[in-house]
């Protein structure tokens, strides 16, 4: 299969991606509701203690393709079974099954799920890093009915709200974390909560909400990396001059040598507990440093406080901080490779925009969960479908890659046939050929102009590292 576009060609091998992916992919989707694991995860998590007419693979069934919507009754959900499973279940009954068990139950599924990696990537364009992982959170706003499990802010005051804390793996396609969680436990919380996570050899970018000094060093001990930005209210220190950094008179300077990277080893913290590492500054565009100015002076208005002329000056600059050795990453490679950290974000546009995670009616909570989490199992089949999709693309050309947008965006459609898969009803090649195969062309990434594509900044970063 070949397209042209532009000047270079776009060959898509059906066979190779075939005999490459589909017995992975294949095995993945069916294991959803493999009858064996699926019964085990049941009786450990409480949800089946004795024979019932509801197997917990038929539940798994009907919440994962019913979810997309989470608009769906108890009636919906009832014939849907007689439908798949053909055992009738009556909304009370149902509706029972949503519970704690229920919840844990589909946490395990989910986790199984996770625990099923891809390894998609060659992982010699990857040295020195194990894995890259890309953290953030999303926080969405939940009925008043569940104020008391997820309080907001404010207390009773603020709408409740939900916070999902999300990790995946850059290099590898795999999920590393995905947490639902109170708003009330922050980003800083999680940092440190996690930190027995981070192991060797991992690079680790993350907003500026996971920063803190006990990250940074949790990094570093574990012989670790990180590509973060620098917390404002930070005083780094030259590790040369022993002098904190004088933003007022760095601007001067690199304004009058015309300079637009800026670059210098610093220390942070005092004594025992300090942290040496590289500091990158760039400076901004006059308008976007009078827009940080603007916000900054509102926060600080209404909590009573003034901005000092040292604040000021630092926000003229966009400033990094990592401990990557500059033989593997130079100044240039630092600033591009954060911008990846958007990466995340186009991810969780796309759940709440195509997907609608955010739009939810007020049911029981245990089902509002247990429906929350059937449709992260099926975000997470479909991804896996996406990033074989993506590498596969990748290796052919490397011009070319796999917009996650478009592909979402086409999966809500084809939700019913790949439950087909799942079931056995029709063959995984069979549904490439039907579904996939015929609108490759229009799944590509079309970059838009003056914007480097995130698949050329990893092209260009790690590919050379080979």
């Amino acid at each position: 299969m070949l397209f042209a576009k532009g000047k270079a060609p776009f060959i898509f091998d059906k066979s190779r991606f075939v005999s490459d992916y589909s017995d992975t992919l294949n095995s993945s989707i069916c294991s959803v509701i493999k009858a064996d694991k699926i019964a085990e995860l049941a009786r450990q998590s409480g949800f089946c203690r004795r024979s019932s007419k509801l197997k917990p693979e038929a539940f798994i069934d009907t919440l994962v393709f019913n979810s997309i919507d989470h608009q769906i009754s108890l009636q919906d959900c009832c014939d849907d079974l007689i439908r798949q499973s053909g055992k009738s279940l009556s909304k009370v009954g149902l509706h029972k099954r949503f519970n704690e068990s229920g919840v844990e139950f589909m946490k395990l599924v989910l986790a199984e799920q996770m625990a099923t990696r891809l390894a998609i990537r060659n992982h010699d364009t990857w040295q020195p890093f194990a894995r890259v992982l890309i953290t953030d959170s999303c926080k969405f706003c939940l009925p008043d009915e569940y104020k008391e499990s997820y309080p907001g802010y404010g207390g009773a005051v603020t709408n409740p709200l939900m916070n999902i804390q999300y990790s995946f793996d850059l290099k590898n396609g795999d999920w590393e974390n995905l947490e639902l969680t109170k708003a009330t436990k922050n980003d800083q919380s999680y940092s440190k909560r996690t930190a027995c996570r981070i192991a060797k050899d991992d690079l680790h970018i993350r907003d500026l909400g996971y920063v803190t000094m006990a990250y940074l060093r949790g990094v570093t001990e574990r012989k670790a990396f990180f590509l973060n930005r620098l917390q404002p209210k930070w005083k780094p220190v030259h590790k040369a001059t022993g002098k904190v950094i004088d933003w007022s008179s760095l601007y001067e300077r690199m304004r009058t040598n015309k300079q637009a990277c800026f670059e210098t080893e610093i220390v942070l913290g005092k004594g025992k507990k300090a942290l040496e590492c590289r500091l990158i500054v760039v400076p901004v565009a006059e308008q976007t440093w009078a827009e940080r100015i603007r916000k900054a002076q509102k926060q600080a208005k209404s909590r009573g406080r003034e901005l000092s002329e040292e604040y000021k000056q630092r926000c003229r600059f966009s400033v990094f901080i990592t401990n990557v050795d500059p033989a593997i990453f130079n100044s240039n490679d630092v600033i591009e490779l954060y911008r990846l950290r958007w990466q995340i974000e186009l991810i969780f546009k796309s759940w709440k925009s195509l997907l609608n995670l955010h739009r939810i009616k007020p049911v029981k909570k245990e089902r509002f969960e247990c429906l929350l989490l059937a449709r992260f199992i099926w975000i997470l089949i479909n991804w896996k479908i996406f990033r074989c999709l993506d590498d596969s693309i990748q290796k052919e050309n490397r011009e070319y890659a796999c917009s996650h947008w478009k592909f979402f965006k086409q999966a809500r459609l084809w939700a019913y046939a790949l439950r087909m898969v799942m079931n056995h009803n029709i063959t995984f090649e069979a549904w490439l050929e039907l579904f996939i195969f015929p609108i490759i062309k229009s799944l590509l990434i079309e970059p838009k102009k003056g914007k480097k594509a995130s698949f050329c900044i990893v092209n260009d970063i790690f590919n050379p590292l080979s």
